[in-house]
């Protein structure tokens, strides 16, 4: 049992139509509109069901109080294990949160006899959201009870296994309390990320703006937010984000011929920030690009647009 047989199944619950450029490319092209689904994660060890976030609620709700939803075929958590990978909701575990927001925490009750598991900052924002939030984090001043309503969950301060080869690490900025999720597995670390970044072209460089990191637009803390961008790609061998289509393309993870990510990989001309490292993590680092494949680097990465 354990990291041989771990598996990772991703399932969209819909998509959310967010702006480009105050979501997820900061200093991207404001005013355009794109698609994104919205991702959780079955995790299958072989010992334990789990789940990493819910996911999205019906589209009528999510329409109403936050943004434009379609389901375009996706269903919820609970009916797409049940319906599509043959898991009774009764199966799971544990559930993990990287943070609190609306559209990671739907349907949660669906699953009786699961843990809830959750960054302590963020229990401690969901139930006392700033106002600026109460909408994100469903408060009831607005008249709308959260998912969590009436939940009791396990906090997790520290960097913490909370399950074998299950380990929570601090990201924040996105959110005050954010937490990545490491899954060990036979073929490397997969990092699920929840919205430290939306997708994995946020870990590609902005060459107009000279930015290492192509970093999300929607934080509350900028400095914060840069840092965890960081520490996702010192930590992570494969990364799958939250609202990124290409997590879609394949139904399982690891699957057979999946690339190694060249994990912190200097690019000259395009600094880090934060140098520090994670224990045992330096010696994972991939080599520096050479200084004279970078410009065809540059020019091979495609801006984002709607339909990119």
């Amino acid at each position: 049992m354990g990291i041989a047989e771990t598996k990772i199944y991703p399932i969209n619950t819909g998509w959310l139509e967010a702006d480009l450029g105050t979501y997820t490319f900061w200093k991207g092209p404001a005013g355009k509109k794109i698609w994104n689904p919205c991702y959780c994660y079955y995790v299958d060890t072989g010992e334990h069901k789990i789940l990493v976030d819910t996911g999205l609620c019906d589209e009528e709700r999510a329409t109403k109080y936050h943004h434009k939803c379609e389901k375009r075929g996706s269903t919820e958590v609970h009916l797409h294990l049940k319906e599509k990978l043959g898991v009774d909701p009764s199966e799971i575990d544990a559930i993990v949160f990287t943070h609190l927001h609306w559209d990671h925490v739907q349907n949660m009750k669906e699953f009786p006899n699961a843990r809830y598991i959750a960054p302590s900052a963020e229990i401690e924002m969901a139930y006392n959201p700033l106002p600026l939030y109460y909408r994100t984090y469903e408060c009831g001043i607005l008249g709308i009870e959260p998912a969590y309503a009436g939940c009791v969950f396990e906090g997790i301060t520290d960097e913490t296994e909370v399950l074998p080869g299950i380990t929570m690490f601090h990201t924040p900025g996105h959110s005050v309390g954010h937490m990545g999720v490491t899954v060990a597995t036979s073929a490397g670390d997969f990092v699920i990320c929840g919205d430290a970044i939306f997708q994995s072209r946020n870990l590609e460089p902005n060459p107009t703006e000279m930015w290492r990191y192509w970093v999300p637009a929607r934080f509350v803390n900028a400095l914060e937010g840069w840092k965890s961008v960081e520490e996702i790609d010192k930590r992570a061998d494969y990364i799958l984000a939250c609202h990124d289509k290409a997590c879609g393309d394949h139904e399982v993870y690891p699957f057979p011929g999946i690339e190694l990510r060249k994990r912190r990989q200097f690019i000259p001309g395009f600094p880090f920030y934060f140098g520090d490292m994670p224990p045992g993590a330096a010696e994972k680092s991939a080599p520096a690009m050479k200084a004279e494949d970078v410009d065809d680097y540059m020019a091979s990465l495609i801006p984002p647009t709607p339909d990119h």
